[in-house]
This record gives C-alpha cells, structure tokens and sequence, in this order.
C-alpha cells in the first residue's frame, strides 16, 4: 500500500465514521418513516463501500 493509498483509506475510514456518528444520532429518534430509515441506511452504504472495496495487499518496493 503506497502512502497516497493510505492517505485516500484514512478519508474514507472518516467518512464512515462520520455516516456512523450520523445514523445514531437520527436513529435515536423514537419515530422513523421508511423513507428515513432508507436514507440513513444509504448514507452508511454509501460510505463503507470504498472502505470494503479498497485493496489492501502490500506494495512492491525495488
């Protein structure tokens, strides 16, 4: 993994973390829609896919 790789990893774990501090916050709510609930789940879709996508196989270095 180069550090550029890195770098992008990190943003995308904050990302995450912030959908998740995100939907607890809303789902501490005691009445939700359907439409709600779809926009929070989507919202933490949205930003763990990078995350489980992202490669993590070591770097060749010369």
């Amino acid at each position: 993994m180069t550090r550029d790789e890195l770098d992008t990893l990190k943003d995308q774990i904050f990302v995450l973390h912030c959908a998740l501090t995100d939907a607890k916050t809303d789902l501490q709510h005691e009445r939700h829609t359907k439409d709600s609930l779809r926009e929070i789940l989507n919202w933490l879709i949205d930003a763990a896919e990078p995350v489980a996508a992202a490669s993590l196989t070591p770097s060749l270095r010369p």
